[in-house]
């Protein structure tokens, strides 16, 4: 089985952990005077920082656990401290000084010692003759306390919040949010409005595609690559804008509604996939940019099914796993999963490129001009699981709902598990590859920095 997630929510007399497979779901009772959980690490190794998690945000031991370095501890927090238990008020922090960090992709040397800074993580390794060695990750610099913060919000008050918590990715989000308001008013969306929202999933897939590219181009100085790409990156953001009101299409995915600008969608789908073919065949004659790329952030096959990875990262080494795959409207467009075998960041271009021209065939047909209306009605308590296939892979969304009101947020981007992999895919490369290796893995700490 594939574990895609592990958390805990407080029950009134117990903690209660849910570990999620894609088999099936086991839920334990952990006794809230002395929390104690068995680890599956060693079984699981993305488990580990599922399991960190839970303790710094609930208190609960790990036993037999593979690492137990805090993960979202701050040093602003009060000693065992816990800030998803129910009884945890802001008074709870300590109002310090708060650490600065660079927002720029700088490297400072310090000795044998390098760190460099990615967003809102921290990179720290050892080099050798420039190799790196040792390397790990130091993450949620950011956190947001977005779980916490939704806590008690309805549904509707709750959804501007999710949809911005990544923006690259905010068509997923939404739609993952939406299937849980659809599951918890036992409603089912008409044909015509999830046609609406598969133009705009794929869509978003296609800007966050070119952007990577882009940007690989430009860490092994194919600039000439990396600007036309990132043009043609730009010119669908302003699209969407166009068709949404917002560069990332904010609040986009409704059960209402209409597209703008039929023609110029149609207009700029059909001049991107002939930019595209173009393209192809200029860096299938670039030998030099393919080396570049060649064994490169190298990621075996053994080691992507240990961490349960998904999306590009799983169909580069040919590990059949793509949600889309099981939806009958993809299907009915004749959807063909994208695969590669080598693992490296040559893989990683080429499934994006495959999958843009995938997305480009799938919404084509989808560009319509027709408003159907459609009322999602009362919202009915219980627990939900919604799973979309982002640009980025699997996403997990979990809401547990009381009295109408969200009584536990969980997320599980698939961040979360790619950036446990970069020891696994950073050491023994140069440290002038680790801007290259790290732009070709999907890595959005934002979202998973929570």
């Amino acid at each position: 089985m594939r574990l895609i997630a592990r958390f805990a929510q407080e029950q009134e007399k117990y903690f209660e952990v849910i570990t999620v497979y894609d088999l099936k779901v086991v839920k334990e009772r952990i006794n809230k005077k002395t929390p104690i959980l068995l680890s599956i690490a060693k079984e699981y190794p993305s488990a580990v920082w599922f399991e960190r998690k839970m303790l710094d945000d609930f208190g609960i031991k790990i036993l037999y656990g593979t690492n137990k370095p805090s993960l979202v501890y701050h040093k602003q927090m009060v000693a065992e401290t816990y800030p998803m238990r129910k009884g945890y008020r802001k008074k709870h922090l300590l109002y310090e000084k708060p650490l600065l960090f660079s927002a720029l992709n700088t490297s400072l040397s310090l000795g044998p010692t390098q760190a460099y800074h990615l967003e809102s993580s921290q990179f720290r390794f050892i080099e050798k003759n420039n190799t790196m060695t040792q390397f790990n990750t130091k993450n949620f610099y950011k956190h947001r306390g977005i779980e916490k913060m939704l806590e008690g919000l309805t549904l509707e008050e709750a959804r501007p919040i999710v949809e911005r918590i990544s923006g690259s990715m905010s068509m997923a989000y939404q739609l993952a949010y939406l299937d849980i308001e659809l599951q918890a008013s036992k409603k089912e969306l008409p044909m015509i409005i999830k046609k609406r929202h598969l133009f705009f999933l794929e869509l978003e897939r296609i800007l966050n595609h070119l952007f990577d590219m882009s940007l690989i181009c430009q860490f092994v100085e194919f600039k000439e690559g990396a600007f036309f790409l990132m043009k043609l990156h730009e010119e669908g953001r302003e699209l969407l804008k166009k068709l949404t009101g917002h560069r990332y299409g904010f609040s986009t995915i409704t059960i209402d509604g209409s597209l703008l600008s039929v023609e110029e969608s149609d207009e700029y789908l059909f001049y991107l996939e002939q930019e595209l073919l173009w393209f192809e065949k200029w860096i299938s004659k670039e030998d030099y940019f393919w080396k570049k790329l060649l064994n490169q952030g190298v990621l075996l096959k053994k080691d992507i099914e240990a961490y349960g990875l998904v999306g590009l990262m799983a169909r580069s080494v040919d590990i059949d796993l793509d949600r889309r795959q099981n939806d009958k409207l993809y299907m009915e467009y004749d959807f063909c999963r994208a695969s590669e075998y080598t693992g490296d960041v040559s893989a990683r271009f080429k499934i994006r490129l495959t999958e843009i021209f995938t997305s480009l065939s799938l919404i084509k047909p989808l560009i319509k001009n027709r408003v159907f209306p459609f009322f999602i009605g009362s919202i009915m308590d219980g627990e939900y699981y919604s799973y979309v296939e982002s640009s980025s892979g699997e996403l997990m969304m979990y809401i547990s709902i009381k009295n109408q009101k969200i009584e536990r947020f969980f997320l599980r981007d698939p961040s979360f598990l790619n950036a446990q992999i970069l020891p696994h895919v950073m050491n023994g490369n140069l440290i002038t590859s680790l801007g290259l290796i790290s732009k070709s893995i999907p890595l959005s700490f934002s979202a998973s920095d929570l």
